[in-house]
Formats: structure tokens, sequence, C-alpha cells
């Protein structure tokens, strides 16, 4: 699937990255081996510490954000059906086990959007020396993300 945006341009080489097929039994809140730097008690506290769905294999793509915008500007640039961008926890989970060399370094964010409860949240990964650490947010909130710090988001 092509996708495109006037808030993100694809990472060269980050076109189609595999992801296996996910149980869904892992929770973003109990993924201490993998975000063993910080996670975030919102997770938790939002009740998004729940069990997915099985998931089957999928292709992952990694954007860099090239223009200032709300989580809402962003991914509704992709489409207004945010479900076909939104990834289980344990697929984001997957992603950062088999592909962190592709979330953005230093401590920047690399963006994943989920859906809990009939909500949209935005995962924001980091990675800093060391490790990952997770955090989330609504959806609806009102925060810009500014193209220098060259965020990424995975779709």
């Amino acid at each position: 699937m092509s996708i495109a945006s006037q808030y993100l341009r694809p990472l060269p080489g980050a076109e189609a990255l595999e992801l296996s097929a996910c149980h869904g039994t892992r929770t973003i809140a109990q993924a201490k081996d993998v975000f063993s730097v910080n996670i975030d008690p919102d997770f938790k506290k939002w009740g998004l510490d729940v069990a997915g769905e099985q998931t089957p294999a999928a292709r992952a793509q990694v954007h860099e954000l090239v223009k200032d915008g709300t989580f809402f500007q962003i991914f509704n640039s992709l489409s207004s059906d945010l479900d076909k961008f939104a990834w289980m926890q344990d697929q984001v989970i997957e992603f950062c086990q088999k592909h962190a060399h592709w979330l953005r370094q230093d401590g920047y964010a690399t963006l994943f959007l989920i859906k809990e409860g009939g909500k949209f949240f935005v995962v924001h990964v980091s990675v800093d020396s060391d490790g990952l650490f997770v955090s989330v947010h609504r959806f609806g909130n009102g925060h810009v993300w500014f193209v220098e710090d060259r965020n990424r988001l995975v779709l």
C-alpha cells in the first residue's frame, strides 16, 4: 500500500518491513523485557493493559515527519479510516524487537497508532543509551510534533 501525506515521507529501505504473526497476548504495560528503561503508568491507568487479537504476518512502513502537526492532523492526512493504521500492542512490541534499528534514536519519538476500547491512542517509543522507554498519549491531545525533531511513525 502506498501512503501519501503532506506530513510524512517514507524512509528509504523501510517501506516493507516484515512482522511475524502475533498471538495478541503481550501488552506494552507488561513488556519490561523490551521497554527496559520505563513504561508509562498511563497504560494501566487508562485501561490499556489488555490482551488484543491474534494478527497475521504484516508489513510495516516507517515514515519521518516533514511538517509540524498534531496527531489528528498527521493521521487524518493519511485517511479518515484510522482503523487501517492501528496496530495491536503485540505488533508494536514485535516491531520494537525485530526492527529496533528503525526506531528514532537519541530520545526522540517513534509513534504507533493503537486502538483500545473503541478509542485511539498513540504509543511513543524512545531510544536512549540505556534502552527503550514507552509512553502513551490520547489521540485528541493538541500537542504539536515539530519537524526539526524528525520523529517517525510506523504505519
